[in-house]
């Protein structure tokens, strides 16, 4: 295989067969890399052969695409679901024969991913050592571990952590539900890596372990190997599949500065020679003419240093006046351009470095996101000093926001929520005037009824 992807799949150690499929490939003259994890469900007979239906058709649809690349995905996955249910129909043995998969497509070269996902297996973006999980589970336990009601132990441990409530197979058409089918796209940036995966590996090992493996300096085949070891080194329990896919893009370099030897102009001086004045032609001007003249010299000269001094003053006062904003303006930080990135696209987890313990902000960040959860790792979100709106604004069409340890500094509303779908975890407010501003929105201006207000628990609550 080409050195930026690699997928490996194994029975495990506790399954007699392996239901686990994918396939990775470039398509249309290699502009595009296509990659996809299916998993057939356990328990119902036929969970190989539902995985290995969609498998076919979904190679088949995405050998070429559309400028709708999401749809594109979107009408594969829908072939493949009634193809599935078309064979169960058919009067085989395998008729609760189902599938779960998750398939992207990158394109490397304008540094972007689409994803579209069913199910519990999963999509991770590696960037600069963070493992992001792009896309959710369709599973309880799924939810209460994004929605921070589980940790990734718990989770790991969870004795319903393999039931699930959407997969291919489950409904004769999954177009009904508009949201059926995940979809997703975002920055696929040089050195990212993604991780397609089924979940016989994220139920062995934790994300820290993912990360530890393929972050070491070697190939992306010997790190899916260590995926699999891993997971097998910790039991086994299912079938494991690891997809690979990596931006190699060489990143954009500034042009290096070409040096110039400035050539010196030969000075030519030229030899003057002495002039003699006919004495004869000399006008000998009088002792009253000399002095005018004198005097106007003098004043012609002062003229100038005042039109000078006033000149300069003028434009200094212009240098400042454009100069001072300038250097009032700071650059945003690396980690904010991510936080805000990451707050409006698809990804649905994010956490600030925890070596960077201030994070200053001149602008809001909005969190319209379907769901996010952002871990601060006790990083201190501080106000600058000219700003004066909220650090936070949670848009009404997020739905389930997790806020979990940091703490927010210095602003006057330091959260705008617009809806009770916020769940925070040790979350601190130092010298804000207002921590939590909740407004209200109506279709209607005609309202009827009773506004109670929200209580929010605080640690001193239980004491």
């Amino acid at each position: 295989m080409a050195e930026y992807f690699y997928g490996i799949t194994d029975k495990g150690k506790r399954r007699d067969k392996n239901e686990d499929t994918f396939f990775v490939r470039e398509i249309i003259d290699k502009r595009f890399l296509v990659a996809c994890v299916i998993d057939g469900v356990g328990g119902y007979e036929g969970g190989d052969i539902a995985a290995a239906i969609a498998r076919s058709v979904i190679m088949k649809k995405l050998e070429t695409l559309s400028e709708d690349v999401v749809k594109t995905l979107q009408l594969a996955i829908v072939a493949a679901n009634a193809k599935i249910n078309q064979q169960k129909k058919a009067g085989t043995n395998n008729e609760r024969m189902a599938c779960v998969l998750t398939c992207a497509v990158a394109d490397i070269k304008n540094n972007k991913f689409w994803y579209a996902h069913v199910g519990d297996t999963r999509i991770y973006l590696l960037r600069d050592r963070s493992l992001i999980k792009i896309s959710k589970d369709h599973s309880a336990v799924g939810f209460l571990e994004e929605s921070g009601k589980l940790s990734e132990e718990e989770a790991m441990r969870h004795p319903r952590r393999n039931e699930i409530n959407k997969a291919l197979g489950f409904e004769d058409d999954i177009t009904a539900a508009a949201d059926f089918i995940e979809t997703g796209e975002s920055p696929f940036l040089s050195g990212d890596v993604l991780l397609l995966c089924s979940d016989g590996l994220t139920d062995m090992i934790s994300s820290a372990t993912i990360i530890s493996i393929l972050t070491v300096e070697k190939t992306l085949a010997e790190k899916a190997k260590a995926l699999i070891d891993a997971a097998n080194a910790a039991g086994g329990n299912d079938n494991i599949t690891a997809v690979l896919v990596e931006n190699n893009k060489q990143p954009a370099q500034k042009p290096v500065p070409i040096l110039v030897e400035r050539k010196r102009e030969e000075v030519i001086s030229k030899v003057v020679t002495k002039v003699e004045i006919p004495i004869q032609k000399i006008v000998r001007t009088k002792k009253g003419s000399l002095s005018r003249i004198a005097f106007l010299i003098i004043f012609f000269i002062a003229l100038l240093v005042g039109v000078f001094t006033i000149a300069v003053k003028r434009n200094t006062q212009q240098t400042a006046k454009y100069i001072l904003p300038i250097q009032d303006v700071k650059k945003k930080n690396e980690q904010l351009l991510q936080l805000i990135s990451h707050a409006s696209d698809s990804i649905k987890t994010y956490a600030l470095d925890a070596n960077e313990s201030v994070l200053k902000i001149t602008d809001a960040i909005v969190i319209h996101t379907d769901s996010f959860y952002l871990k601060g790792n006790g990083t201190i979100i501080l106000a600058d000093s000219l700003y004066k709106g909220p650090a936070l604004i949670i848009s009404s069409s997020a739905k389930n926001i997790v806020l979990d340890s940091f703490i927010l500094k210095n602003f006057d509303v330091a959260i705008a929520v617009q809806k009770n779908n916020i769940t925070f975890k040790n979350i601190r407010f130092i010298n804000c005037r207002i921590p939590i501003q909740y407004s209200l929105s109506f279709a209607d201006s005609v309202v009827s009824g009773r506004i109670k207000d929200s209580i929010f628990i605080t640690n001193s609550t239980h004491k």
